[in-house]
C-alpha cells in the first residue's frame, strides 16, 4: 500500500511538471505571436508611410493637432483630375494610424487590434535633402513596441 501511494505521488508530480511545462510553452508561443503581429502591423504602416514620404515633393512643418502629431506632404502621386499636385496627411485617428488624401476620407493604416499610444514626426534638413524621423509607440494585448524610422524625400526638380 505504501509503494502504491509513493507511485501515485511520483506520477502526480510528473504529470504536474509536464502540464506546467506545456502551459508555459503555450503562453510563450502566444506572447511571440502577439509581438510578431504587433511588429508586422507597425512595419506595414511604416512601409506605406515611407513610400509616400519618398515620393513627396515637399513636407510641411509637422504640426500638433489636439496633442497628436501630424505629417502633411505635397505630392504629385494620385493627383485628382485638373490638378498638378495633391496633399497627403498622416495622423492618429483615435488609437489608429491614419492616412488622408485630399478629397478623400481618412483610411486606417493599422488594425483595430493595435493601439497607437504615441506618434511623432520630426522634419530633418541636411543641406538641400529633407528627411522625416518617425517614432511610433504601439501596443497589442500585453505587448508594446516602439519603432523609429528615418525616411528621405527623393523628389528632384
Amino acid at each position: 500500500m505504501v509503494e502504491m501511494i509513493i507511485y501515485i505521488a511520483a506520477l502526480v508530480l510528473l504529470v504536474g511538471t509536464v502540464i506546467s511545462l506545456l502551459v508555459w510553452v503555450v503562453r510563450a508561443s502566444n506572447q511571440v505571436h502577439v509581438r510578431n503581429e504587433l511588429v508586422a502591423g507597425i512595419e506595414h504602416a511604416l512601409s506605406l508611410m515611407a513610400n509616400e514620404i519618398r515620393e513627396a515633393e515637399s513636407v510641411y512643418t509637422p504640426t500638433s493637432v489636439s496633442g497628436t502629431s501630424q505629417l502633411s506632404l505635397q505630392t504629385s502621386n494620385n493627383v485628382p483630375a485638373l490638378e498638378t499636385s495633391t496633399y497627403v496627411d498622416f495622423f492618429l485617428c483615435e488609437t489608429r494610424l491614419c492616412i488622408k488624401r485630399e478629397f478623400q476620407a481618412p483610411q486606417a493604416l493599422t488594425s483595430e487590434k493595435i493601439q497607437i499610444q504615441n506618434l511623432e514626426f520630426t522634419q530633418v534638413q541636411t543641406g538641400s535633402a529633407a528627411s522625416v524621423y518617425i517614432t511610433v509607440e504601439a501596443s497589442y494585448l500585453d505587448a508594446s513596441q516602439t519603432v523609429q524610422a528615418t525616411v528621405s524625400l527623393r523628389f528632384y526638380e
